[in-house]
């Protein structure tokens, strides 16, 4: 290794992936970080290397590839061929590698991947010769030019280079390039996640699941995404690779087949997703590749679930020792409470549906369909209701699938990016409908069936809540020691109808002004979060006081009118007028104390001193910040539940701030902060504009005093 390559591969921005490595996931990726992770565990993980999100800044900065930065990437290279006594360009023995793309957080399909690189006709007539399957070698070539030209190229007729060194130069800078994609940013400003976190990128030397009939490739989750039950859930696909499965155009076959033909690769596969759940104490979405009859894994990483699996798997979990009954709560947010208190399915006979595929993400929703993400998009600003309906998707589809209410795809399975991304976004999702389906159902007013996996004529009604479902959620409110009404703020445990179960939380126009004042500008979806209420039901709400002149809708969001200032200053003053103001103002006081700290908190985090940016490469410093606040937050929960008794509007900070907490433990760390989410901070100015107003005073007299800068 030369003197400026190792420099490189020191200083962090190339590090190699045996199951040593020391960096945090938010240096390495979560890709990278799970091979390393995985191979310290012995589990059976092609050789990798990383370049960091170090790397990614200085490449930011520079607009190029550093030359110490890419020397050590040859020296990674050189470090894979020997760990696979293969040659990276060599006609004898051929190395290809793949080069993906890894972000702290988890951004499903987002980013770009570049498969089978180091390809070109000498090496393909090299695999053709070595594996005496001619159609292998070419199906490689044939996926490597298509994705190259796709993903690094921009045109579908390009010319791909046919040296291995000037292909992978192209990748990782395509690679760093998507960061700032249209659709990664779309999800990114959906989701709340900083900007300037920026992506690994991943090497790693490719097994193939598309050599011979004893190949193939999977997804496998340790319990059902969509229900949270166990057995391990997975889809398999013969004589594919990974983007054949996770991209939708293919329908994968049931994990059964892969046991039927190989069952001591399905024992192995099970016995690591067990070993993978149990360290990491979640559910599990495990990547593999079988090549000739051999188990590869090629990440893990804990898996996008619905509502309902999440509220089942943490009670799951907690009966089985994995996790404490503490932690089952902190777990499940009171909005996912809400979704699993909503009706997963409707009372609809399923024989008359229009169309019916595989449930991927459960939930009832009613729209008009639409086959245009673009359009999507558009008809949901102008505040139609629309059911997005492709023949698969793809993540530059991804702001019409969060415009619309629910997504239909005619091809993919349950592990498909449309799957994928429904569940994260809430939204109930069928897929792998069959051909015809886009046509047949395109401008038609239907119901999608998201538990049921099917999608129905017309508006059809909701059927009643599980029993198993009410069952989990109030062993975790007995477990939280509440009631379930506070755990959610959302359900009635015992309607006198159990036909009739629905989730009906009253939210007051002094709880929707408040909040979107607070806000300045915010989405419904947002408002309904903050509040514990039902979307459907804040929605139509919020469109009333549209309606009434107290709100406008603006492309930004909801925001506060004149009228809406008055009145919101009329019900503030009715309020005041039930709150015990002693008491009031005494635990105001008590909350400047804290309040004071936690400015020094955040700035700590955004800050090491007051001339030098905190850029998060100290692990340790983070840590130490990210433990104060805790530790903060262990002593203002009490407080958060006096607040919540005394003017019972404040009840739901705690649930907010929980919630955050539980994102920062998680390792989300746009949750410390970021002011366009729910983050800590944001939680906590909004409860100390309620308390300065609630005490009768104004932000300019407390910031005057020096409470409210």
């Amino acid at each position: 290794m030369i003197a400026g390559a190792e420099t490189a591969w020191r200083s962090g921005t190339v590090v190699g992936l045996s199951g040593e490595c020391s960096l945090p996931r938010e240096r390495i990726g979560g890709k990278a970080w799970s091979i390393d992770h995985m191979r310290g565990l012995g589990l059976p993980v092609p050789p990798a290397f990383v370049l960091t999100t170090d790397a990614w800044r200085d490449f930011t900065e520079r607009g190029t590839i550093a030359d110490d930065i890419w020397q050590a990437v040859r020296d990674g290279i050189a470090a894979l061929e020997h760990d696979t006594g293969r040659g990276f360009g060599s006609t004898s023995a051929p190395l290809l590698v793949s080069v993906r793309s890894g972000a702290a957080v988890s951004m499903p399909g987002m980013m770009d991947t570049v498969l089978n690189l180091g390809i070109n006709d000498e090496v393909e007539r090299s695999l053709a010769v070595a594996t005496g399957s001619a159609g292998y070698a070419a199906d490689t070539h044939r996926r490597f030019r298509a994705q190259y030209r796709d993903t690094v190229v921009g045109a579908s007729g390009a010319t791909v280079p046919a040296d291995p060194w000037e292909q992978l130069r192209g990748a990782v800078t395509a690679v760093f390039g998507s960061w700032d994609s249209q659709r990664a940013k779309a999800y990114r400003r959906n989701r709340g996640v900083a900007g300037d976190l920026g992506t690994a990128v991943t090497v790693q030397a490719m097994v193939f699941g598309n050599l011979d009939r004893d190949s193939g490739t999977g997804v496998l989750f340790s319990r059902n995404p969509n229900t949270g039950d166990g057995p391990a859930y997975g889809e398999w696909l013969i004589g594919g690779q990974g983007e054949d499965v996770v991209s939708g155009r293919t329908t994968p076959r049931p994990l059964a087949d892969l046991a039927a033909a190989q069952p001591k690769v399905h024992r192995q596969l099970i016995e690591a997703a067990e070993l993978l759940e149990r360290d990491g104490r979640d559910i599990q979405d495990i990547e593999f590749t079988v090549e000739s009859g051999r188990l590869w894994l090629l990440q893990s990483r804990p898996a996008k679930r619905s509502a309902r699996a999440a509220v089942r798997a943490a009670v799951a979990m907690a009966d089985e020792g994995l996790i404490t009954t503490a932690e089952a709560v902190r777990r499940v947010g009171a909005e996912q409470i809400g979704v699993v208190l909503r009706p997963a399915g409707t009372v609809a006979d399923s024989s008359e549906a229009l169309a019916r595929g595989e449930s991927a993400c459960p939930g009832v929703a009613f729209g008009v369909v639409v086959t245009d993400p673009d359009e999507a998009e558009a008809r949901a600003q102008a505040g139609e209701d629309v059911i997005l309906v492709r023949p698969t998707t793809s993540p530059d589809d991804l702001p019409g699938m969060i415009a619309a209410r629910a997504v239909v795809t005619e091809s993919g399975g349950t592990t498909s990016h449309a799957a994928l991304v429904s569940r994260e976004l809430g939204r109930p999702c069928v897929v792998g409908c069959g051909p015809g389906v886009v046509a047949a159902l395109a401008g038609r007013r239907v119901t999608v069936d998201g538990g049921s996996g099917v999608v129905l004529d017309g508006e059809v009604a909701g059927a009643a809540v599980d029993a198993a479902a009410l069952d989990d959620v109030r062993r975790l409110a007995g477990w939280a020691g509440v009631t379930p009404e506070e755990l959610s703020g959302a359900i009635d445990p015992e309607p006198e109808d159990a036909g009739a179960q629905s989730v009906t939380r009253a939210v007051s126009d002094l709880e929707l002004l408040r909040l979107i004042g607070v806000k300045g500008r915010v989405r419904t979806d947002v408002v309904a979060a903050g509040l514990g209420g039902d979307i459907a039901e804040v929605t139509a709400r919020c469109a009333d006081l549209v309606s009434a002149g107290s709100c406008a809708d603006t492309p930004a969001g909801l925001r506060l009118t004149p009228d809406g200032r008055q009145r919101l200053a009329g019900l503030l003053e009715i309020e005041r007028g039930t709150v015990d103001a002693t008491a009031m103002t005494a635990a105001y006081a008590d909350f400047c104390v804290v309040n004071a700290e936690l400015k020094e908190i955040v700035t700590a985090w955004q800050m090491k001193d007051a001339a030098t940016p905190n850029d998060h490469a100290d692990p340790e410093y983070d840590a130490a910040v990210l433990d104060r606040l805790t530790g903060l937050h262990r002593r203002v929960r009490p407080l958060a539940e006096r607040l919540g008794a005394l003017a019972p509007r404040l009840a739901r900070y705690r649930d907010r701030l929980d919630r955050a907490v539980e994102r920062i433990g998680g390792g989300d760390h746009t949750w410390v902060a970021r002011p366009i989410m729910d983050s800590y901070h944001t939680v906590w100015f909004e409860l100390h504009e309620d308390l300065i107003g609630l005490c009768g005073l104004s932000r300019a007299e407390e910031a005057a005093a020096g409470r409210a800068e």
